[in-house]
C-alpha cells in the first residue's frame, strides 16, 4: 500500500513537472516583432513620390514612398498583403488639409465593390494601421483552461494509480 501511493506520488510529480515547464515555454514565448522598414515604389524615375507609413497586420509595415493618388488596397497589397488581419476596421488618418480627419474603412467592401465606388486614395503623411484579428479565446482564458486541465489529469492520474494498484 506504501509503495503505491509512493509510486502514485512520484508518477504525478514527473507529469506535473513537465506539464508545468510544457506551459511555461509556451506562455512564455519571446518573438521579436516585425521591424518597420522603407520601400519605395514607382513606375519611372521622374516620378514624384509621397511618403504613407503602414503598420499592423500586414506583411511588411513600413514608410512607403509610392506615387501620388495610390489608393489603399494598391498599398496594402505593395506591403505583401495582410496577415491575420481584420479588414472590417482598416484606421486611416489623413494630414490632408482638404480631408484631414481619422476614417474607419472596410478593406472587404473596397475590395468586393465594383468600379463605381470611388477608391480610398492616399495623400502625404498619411497613416495607416491595420488591425489585428482578435483571437476567438484570449490567452488569459487559455492559459487558465490549461492549468485546470492540468490540475484535473492529475488528480485523475493518482485516482486511477490509487485503484489499480490494490
Amino acid at each position: 500500500m506504501l509503495k503505491s501511493r509512493v509510486l502514485t506520488l512520484v508518477i504525478t510529480a514527473v507529469f506535473f513537472q513537465a506539464q508545468v515547464s510544457q506551459a511555461q515555454n509556451s506562455f512564455f514565448e519571446v518573438k521579436e516583432p516585425p521591424r518597420a522598414a522603407e520601400y519605395i515604389y514607382r513606375s519611372s524615375q521622374k516620378e514624384s513620390l509621397i511618403s504613407v507609413q503602414l503598420l499592423g497586420a500586414v506583411k511588411n509595415p513600413g514608410i512607403y514612398y509610392i506615387p501620388p493618388q495610390t489608393d489603399l488596397l494598391k498599398l496594402v497589397t505593395l506591403a505583401g498583403g495582410a496577415e491575420n488581419a481584420d479588414l472590417t476596421e482598416v484606421v486611416v488618418r489623413k494630414n490632408d488639409p482638404s480631408q484631414k480627419g481619422v476614417y474607419e474603412l472596410d478593406l472587404n467592401k473596397l475590395m468586393k465593390s465594383t468600379s463605381e465606388v470611388k477608391p480610398f486614395k492616399l495623400a502625404q503623411d498619411d497613416f495607416v494601421y491595420v488591425p489585428k484579428k482578435q483571437p476567438w479565446i484570449s490567452s488569459d482564458i487559455a492559459q487558465s483552461v490549461t492549468i485546470v486541465s492540468l490540475i484535473t489529469s492529475i488528480i485523475l492520474t493518482s485516482i486511477l494509480i490509487e485503484k489499480n494498484s490494490d
